[in-house]
């Protein structure tokens, strides 16, 4: 019994040590930090880059796994692209799924500090009517695109690299 109790007063000592702020930042590591988040704050300034997803996640946080170059969130100035695509289905846009291209309205960029990422938030005007898109990046580079559809209270979410549009290898079907 003894054994028992000594068990179970060490384990969640270990576990709220093992959970406590970690380490800080040397000086390179900090300064490599810095540079992603510059790089990243101006790319979403800019309007122009590609959530090339890999994982997408049902409303219900079923994941998905699929082809990172037809399924994607990209923003390019003015316009937004929103496109689910299934190997396999048959599809409105052409490959297998649905490709959703509005305009672009409310869009704020949060920019990042010394720790924190940048993240970027809009909402998107199409012909099916609007979504509200919330994105965030850590610093590898990896992005979650939360995307709730306006009227129909659906969400979906794209999980993947984000890189600027004139890296970003991505195929775009055929719009609604």
């Amino acid at each position: 019994m003894k054994k028992i109790l000594l068990i179970l007063a060490i384990i969640p000592s270990i576990f709220l040590t093992s959970c406590g702020p970690g380490k800080p930042l040397t000086p390179e590591e900090q300064a490599v930090l810095d540079a992603k988040i510059k790089m990243y704050t101006e790319m979403f300034e800019q309007k122009s880059f590609a959530l090339e997803a890999n994982t997408v996640y049902s409303k219900k946080g079923r994941s998905f796994q699929v082809n990172s170059t037809t399924n994607f969130v990209k923003l390019d100035k003015g316009t937004g692209v929103l496109q689910l695509s299934f190997y396999n289905l048959v599809g409105w846009n052409g490959i297998g799924g649905i490709t959703l291209e509005g305009n672009v309205k409310n869009y704020k960029v949060n920019k990042g500090d010394g720790t924190r990422m940048p993240s970027v938030s809009f909402d998107m005007n199409g012909p099916l009517g609007w979504a509200t898109v919330r994105i965030s990046i850590n610093s590898s580079g990896f992005g979650r695109a939360v995307v709730d559809a306006g009227s129909s209270g659906g969400r979906i979410t794209f999980s993947g690299p984000v890189s600027p549009l004139s890296q970003a290898s991505i195929y775009q079907g055929h719009s609604l």
